[in-house]
């Protein structure tokens, strides 16, 4: 699973990164942050350790964008494909094309309007935003709520897993349609016990079935 590979991030860029001598040029780094300028073609992976990564406007990445302790933006008209942070918020700004998976352990996820997922979104301690924007696959969250706002669309289902353990784990989550967005598929909560609120508003509508969630509609 894609959440799985999220948290063993650390480790793999820690140890690709610490073989690397850093240069003014470079595009991975240990201790500080990289940055891809605007209009840039790159045909590799950009990556920090404890630093954030920054994907600036019309940009084409054909590589990966990636950090463990910072976060990850990447700005509008760009290109890009899998975006992941383990501590920190993932942003992609408008008319964004993702040719992959988005994903973040600890930190907020939000996409822009015109935006385009090919992959699916995950999170596990964050909350997940949408505005306008089109996920071709799942929402998948632990412990985060969502919000699909301005006619946002996801293709496939959303996802409340079961948490692992006790700790710090929220006991009522909210999933949020406004402005006429739509989920082509179910929304399913796999944790019996918790409480999920599934908000439908302004016509938003869930195509499929919702199990495992109060509907409320507005």
């Amino acid at each position: 699973m894609y959440q799985t590979s999220l948290v063993t991030l650390a480790a793999a860029l820690l140890t690709t990164t610490l073989l690397i001598t850093p240069t003014a040029e470079a595009r991975s780094a240990v201790n500080k942050s990289v940055r891809v300028n605007d209009g840039e073609t790159l045909d590799e992976n950009v990556s920090s350790v404890n630093g954030s990564v920054n994907i600036g406007a019309d940009v084409e990445l054909q590589g990966d964008a990636e950090t463990v302790n910072g976060s990850l933006t990447v700005d509008n008209d760009s290109r890009t494909r899998n975006l992941s942070s383990v501590n920190g918020t993932v942003t992609v700004g408008d008319r964004v094309t993702v040719d992959g998976d988005v994903g973040t352990v600890n930190g907020k996820l939000r996409v822009g309007q015109q935006s385009t997922i090919s992959g699916s979104v995950e999170t596990v301690n964050g909350s997940i935003g949408l505005r306008g924007a089109t996920v071709e696959r799942d929402i998948e969250t632990k412990n985060g709520d969502i919000v699909l706002d301005d006619g946002s669309v996801v293709q496939g289902d959303i996802r409340v897993k079961a948490p692992r353990g006790k700790n710090n784990w929220r006991d009522t989550l909210e999933i949020e349609l406004r402005g006429g967005s739509s989920v082509a598929g179910d929304i399913r909560v796999e944790e019996s016990k918790r409480k999920v609120r599934v908000i439908l508003r302004d016509g938003s509508a869930v195509r499929g079935q919702i199990e495992g969630a109060e509907v409320i509609r507005e």
